[in-house]
């Protein structure tokens, strides 16, 4: 075993519920969900919804009558609010620790290698400074490898005890610690694989860790490999500091309702692009190709069902908002059916270069300049909140927007949206 590495796993509990529960103490102890894009499932529980049985991604629909009798607080998903508070989490961590891999939203690692400290203190620590300047209760797993921390994660979710915190770091009962842990939960083993490995009698962490090396590879890939070599407590997998850059950026939406009218898509398609070209333009890329697609339900056996989607590859890649939007229109216009109830769209980049490293052409020295006007909006859109300043092609239509029922206020990121006290 490789005990000279040493990694944690900093886990925010109920992420989304834990972000409503900070600006309305009020829900403390009450059973509260999360739901996602147009309040449909269930992505985020309080541990009293959990108690209820109410499982993760059942349909809120599903589950109304324990909603109705058991007073279930729901909030749609306000993921602006979210971003934010995941942003001072993840700013807390990296004054930490030396080297920090944001895993997600609500999800780091860390590498403590070579650190001379007491773990267990250390962590106890940052959960206490994490949860006094953001409200966010987080876990925290150690161990020898960033399988085994993630191991340690859930054991430190599971029993109160150990009070959110729990390292494996010199534990010298590992084997009975992986016993106990069911093959679904072993990181980097989804549903459809724990499922077969099940079926091959291999049902907790222990015994997937003992299996042949050729058999893991031909059944779980050589990713699998490195998964179990991991749970034998050796690295494989170090902390990714630097972000590779993304493949595509996709913005897509169910639509709050099925549309019929080219214009009311072409409203959506607008959002969807500048939206998915903002993203790209934060993270210093430019696009060389854009993808639409349009689909009906099909779940409606009352209507016909209609797919499809196309591509255009520009001329020159570029991050600038009016030059992509005016491209997925063209796009849009040419895949739209009339007669067809759509019920979802979407919006595609790729091809990604990073800004200023784009393949030469004649048009470089004039596009150039571009950039300087959607840097300027995005600054106003992210002083005075998101949709400020809008492309007009967008209008200001509801036909189309998300149910957002229960959505709650961008406490942190819009002026007027601050609590008053």
């Amino acid at each position: 075993m490789n005990d000279n590495k040493v990694f944690a796993l900093i886990d925010c509990n109920a992420f989304y519920v834990s972000c409503e529960r900070v600006f309305n103490p009020k829900l403390n102890h009450r059973p509260v969900v999360a739901l996602s894009n147009n309040d449909g499932c269930i992505i985020a529980r309080s541990k009293e919804a959990k108690a209820l049985g109410i499982k993760m991604g059942v349909p809120l629909f599903k589950v109304k009558d324990i909603v109705e009798k058991e007073k279930v607080i729901v909030f749609s998903s306000n993921y602006t609010l979210y971003a934010d508070m995941s942003r001072r989490v993840m700013n807390i961590i990296s004054e930490f620790a030396p080297s920090i891999e944001v895993y997600s939203i609500d999800e780091a690692f860390i590498d403590l290698t070579g650190i001379k400290l007491n773990y267990e203190d250390y962590a106890k620590s940052l959960r206490a400074t994490i949860l006094k300047y953001t409200g966010i209760p987080v876990s925290i797993g150690i161990g020898s490898t960033k399988t085994l921390s993630k191991v340690a994660n859930h054991i430190a979710k599971d029993d109160e005890k150990l009070a959110g915190v729990c390292s494996l770091i010199n534990f010298k009962d590992i084997d009975n610690v992986l016993e106990k842990t069911e093959v679904g939960e072993v990181w980097g083993v989804g549903r459809r694989l724990s499922e077969k490995l099940i079926r091959q009698g291999i049902n907790n962490a222990k015994l997937l860790k003992y299996c042949d090396d050729r058999w893991i590879r031909k059944m779980m890939s050589i990713n699998g490999l490195k998964t179990v070599t991991e749970l034998r407590g050796t690295s494989c997998l170090p902390i990714q500091e630097i972000s590779v850059t993304r493949k595509s950026c996709c913005t897509t939406r169910t639509f709050g309702r099925p549309l019929l009218d080219l214009k009311d898509i072409e409203q959506a398609t607008a959002t969807f692009a500048r939206r998915a070209t903002e993203r790209i333009r934060s993270e210093g890329l430019v696009a060389s190709s854009i993808s639409v697609f349009l689909r009906t339900s099909p779940f409606d056996r009352g209507n016909r069902y209609y797919s499809n989607s196309s591509s255009i590859t520009l001329s020159y890649p570029t991050c600038d908002t009016i030059c992509i939007i005016n491209n997925a229109l063209i796009i849009v216009r040419k895949i739209f059916k009339q007669g067809y109830k759509y019920k979802k769209g979407g919006v595609l980049l790729s091809g990604f270069h990073n800004q200023g490293e784009e393949p030469p052409n004649l048009f470089t020295n004039t596009q150039k300049e571009l950039p300087k006007l959607m840097l300027t909006i995005d600054n106003i859109n992210q002083r005075y909140g998101s949709d400020t300043i809008q492309i007009a092609s967008e209008c200001h239509t509801t036909k189309w927007k998300q149910k957002r029922k229960n959505c709650t206020q961008s406490y942190t990121t819009q002026i007027d949206k601050l609590l008053l006290v």
